[in-house]
């Protein structure tokens, strides 16, 4: 314990921040563990770590914010609880989560905090249903994050004030336009993904819950939403179907063998 203590100090500039702001409330703490070990962040989340232990890159979230976009982080540092993880690297997920169509059905299905969309992976992400395809966002998707990155660093902004310029109609600028039409093809991609070829997006800046934002049109957001919903009931009945299938298969193997096979859990 000593020995990591030390090893903390020499980071002199964080350790005084630690000893400054957090040791006054940790020494405050009914937990003698909390209490003894002050300048240690004690509730790492092992679970999340273990999942991503093999990626240098992972996909977040904020789990507040008001454009709900995904992006790619690098994994070698502390993932603060206030964002939502995704146990990916992958570029045609990023893609997924930025659609228009993911983010439909984030504001629809998760709660909001005042005028912000507050992102609950049980609601937005775990009833969102997946396209077949998705392997076709992965060239879109590249091409956003790597135009996104670029703008992000040229104009020094982060994801909030880099949307505020993408939704508001009056910014023009080459660069805004082009993130538009990256967007734009992700949000074509995905529909394609779904196989809705009949599907009119109407790309433009249209009213929504949370103002005017660069989006579908209306029209085709009612549209996306049912589609989406008849998708998830349709899969819901199907694996209802075949857990009640998999409940009957292993009262059977008990009846007759005693023995019950059990699966291991399965992470995205």
């Amino acid at each position: 314990m000593t020995g990591a203590k030390e090893r903390a100090r020499g980071y002199p500039e964080v350790f005084a921040i630690i000893e400054r702001d957090v040791k006054p409330e940790r020494l405050k703490n009914t937990n003698r563990q909390r209490r003894e070990i002050w300048w240690r962040f004690t509730r790492p989340a092992m679970d999340l770590y273990r999942a991503i232990s093999n990626l240098d890159r992972v996909l977040v979230v904020a789990r507040v914010s008001r454009t709900a976009m995904a992006t790619i982080v690098p994994t070698g540092q502390v993932l603060n609880e206030k964002i939502v993880l995704f146990a990916s690297d992958r570029v045609d997920v990023m893609a997924l989560l930025n659609s228009s169509i993911h983010v439909l059905w984030a504001w629809k299905y998760s709660a909001t905090l005042k005028s912000d969309l507050q992102y609950t992976p049980s609601d937005c992400f775990e009833t969102f249903p997946m396209p077949q395809h998705l392997l076709l966002l992965e060239s879109p998707g590249k091409n956003l994050s790597e135009t996104r990155t670029v703008i992000m660093r040229n104009r020094e902004c982060g994801l909030t004030k880099l949307y505020n310029l993408v939704n508001d109609p009056q910014v023009s600028a080459s660069d805004i336009s082009e993130l538009r039409e990256c967007h734009k093809a992700v949000d074509e991609a995905v529909a394609e993904a779904y196989e809705w070829g009949d599907l009119d997006l109407g790309h433009g800046f249209h009213e929504t819950r949370n103002g005017v934002r660069f989006t579908v049109a209306p029209v085709a957001q009612n549209e996306i939403l049912d589609r989406l919903l008849e998708l998830n009931h349709t899969r819901f009945n199907r694996e209802a179907d075949a857990a009640s299938r998999e409940r009957l298969e292993k009262s059977l193997m008990r009846d007759s063998e005693g023995v019950v096979a059990l699966h291991g859990d399965t992470l995205f």
